[in-house]
């Protein structure tokens, strides 16, 4: 699959045309991730937003005790690190890679460089982020209220 075609049929970028991808792509940077290796920890500075290209990544968090949960399981066209496109702050949890993998990422000055560039494609990858943190804040209240009632 080339980068365009990853691009085109993740969530992020739904509905945009051949040229909005086209600009957005020229902002992505192109990485390759050894087996285990660690692609960012929890409490380091967040600075970009990451697809998966391919191959295979894991999202995990420290609990006490130094016990680490694993939260996700991510494949192709699935993203992670949305935070840092829409906040200056640091990783609430770690992404290590559990195959090889490839990513494109984009950091956070380039996505504001694609706010200016393309306003239309930006708001609708904001939008794309709005409605997945929502669905978290839901799903997660609904742990914590579960939890509260043991």
């Amino acid at each position: 699959m080339t980068n365009f075609e990853l691009l085109q049929k993740t969530v992020l970028f739904k509905g945009s045309n051949s040229e909005e991808i086209e600009m957005a792509l020229e902002l992505f940077q192109e990485r390759k991730i050894k087996p285990n290796a660690t692609i960012f920890t929890e409490n380091m500075p967040a600075e970009a937003l990451y697809i998966v290209k391919s191959g295979s990544v894991r999202i995990t968090m420290m609990a006490h005790e130094g016990e680490e949960i694993s939260l996700l399981l991510l494949g192709p066209g699935e993203f992670f690190g949305e935070l840092a496109l829409v906040q200056d702050d640091v990783r609430l949890v770690s992404a290590r890679a559990e195959s090889s993998v490839e990513i494109l990422l984009i950091t956070r000055k380039d996505f504001h460089a694609l706010l200016e560039l393309a306003p239309r494609t930006a708001s609708r990858v904001l939008m794309v982020i709005a409605k997945l943190l929502a669905m978290r804040v839901k799903v997660y209240s609904d742990r914590l209220k579960d939890l509260l009632l043991l």
